[in-house]
């Protein structure tokens, strides 16, 4: 149960009555003992025994209904294209990509507008060690993994892009809130997946 518990995914806890899933998380994730509970809660050992069975036979209901991860994606061709010049380096390429009123924001950073400032952007890039990308999935939208470590499965932080007519018109880099990917299920693109089995999770 314990085991279980540390795999479910924080959006299911969510689902349980507030005092179930507080002894679920103090007995299976953070292994408090009983007494310890009922201290913590102000409830009998005995009530938190009954929450605690409670809890866990709803999170199994709810482990049981949660939807498959669904099937890797082929990633669209214009993000399969930036990643494969980021990861080239063509720094060249990438901002001949770049709509003329592009915008970027990376949270640390005023915003950036426009071809010319957001061209920037990839100096930065440039002059630190090299990320590898790798084109995803999360929650039905097209992302972009970033990794600092190429054997890594899970990635350090995430990358967002919105196109119009063909060319890049806003970016989101999060490489400074890098707490996003942390719960995130990823689901990487074919070909793309580091050594793992094709998912990302945090």
């Amino acid at each position: 149960m314990r085991r279980e518990a540390v795999e479910t995914a924080v959006s299911r806890f969510v689902e349980l009555p507030t005092v179930q899933r507080s002894v679920v998380i103090l007995k299976d994730v953070l292994d408090q003992s009983l007494g310890e509970i009922a201290v913590m809660l102000d409830l009998t050992v005995n009530a938190v025994k009954a929450h605690l069975a409670r809890g866990r036979a709803r999170l199994e209901v709810i482990n049981a209904q949660a939807p498959a991860q669904p099937a890797p994606r082929p990633p669209s061709p214009a993000v399969a294209r930036y990643v494969a010049l980021f990861n080239q380096r063509d720094w060249d390429g990438l901002r001949a990509m770049l709509a003329d009123d592009v915008r970027l924001i990376q949270s640390t950073y005023p915003l950036r507008a426009g071809a010319a400032d957001v061209g920037m952007f990839f100096g930065i890039y440039s002059r630190s060690a090299p990320v590898r990308l790798a084109a995803a999935w999360l929650d039905g939208r097209e992302v972009i993994a970033v990794y600092e470590d190429p054997h890594a499965v899970k990635p350090s932080y995430l990358m967002w892009l919105e196109w119009a007519d063909g060319r890049i018109s806003f970016i989101r880099d999060y490489k400074y809130v890098r707490y996003v990917v942390d719960d995130a299920e990823l689901v990487l693109a074919p070909d793309t997946a580091p050594p793992g089995d094709g998912t990302a999770r945090g």
